[in-house]
């Protein structure tokens, strides 16, 4: 019994530290390619960096906290983190280890076509009870945010800009 409460106490902290550690990341990342300035011309980039690495953590806080069902924010920070695991796989197993981006393999125009399919499938699913948790609001940031992207760079891309102009 002892060992049981020990071990539920600790995952906090772990996953305290696992949030932490890949937000620190991220901004090492982002310091070191010299995209962390004043004014922050590269906000969406850097924030999609700290997105990226939190996406990489998503597994391992939700697979460790043993819980069977989750809510639909839950389902999209572990979907997208599952995705970007499996893109840095893939470019170990392909021998590009050296060139991948490792928090953010995948663009954030996919990624957030992902987020919109996964949200579309969950709530049809019958995934529509909202939860508090931390974890659910979390993934419900970070799927808010990969739709975002994918909105802008649509938004932005030069075909839908010139049929305007047209108009």
């Amino acid at each position: 019994m002892a060992s049981s409460r020990k071990s539920s106490a600790s995952r906090p902290i772990v996953n305290a530290l696992l949030v932490l550690g890949a937000i620190g990341w991220g901004l090492s990342r982002l310091v070191a390619g010299g995209r962390v300035d004043w004014p922050p011309h590269g906000l969406l980039a850097s924030l999609s960096t700290l997105a990226g690495c939190l996406a990489l953590v998503g597994p391992l806080i939700l697979i460790g906290s043993g819980e069977l069902a989750g809510d639909l924010g839950e389902l999209v920070w572990m979907t997208v983190g599952v995705l970007v695991w499996m893109c840095d796989l893939e470019a170990v197993i392909r021998g590009e280890w050296r060139s991948v981006h490792w928090a953010t393999p995948v663009s954030d125009h996919t990624l957030g076509l992902v987020v919109m399919a996964v949200l579309i499938a969950g709530w049809k699913c019958g995934l529509k009870e909202w939860n508090w948790s931390w974890t659910n609001l979390t993934g419900w940031a970070l799927g808010l945010l990969w739709v975002g992207m994918a909105a802008s760079s649509w938004l932005q891309s030069p075909a839908l800009r010139s049929g305007l102009a047209a108009r």
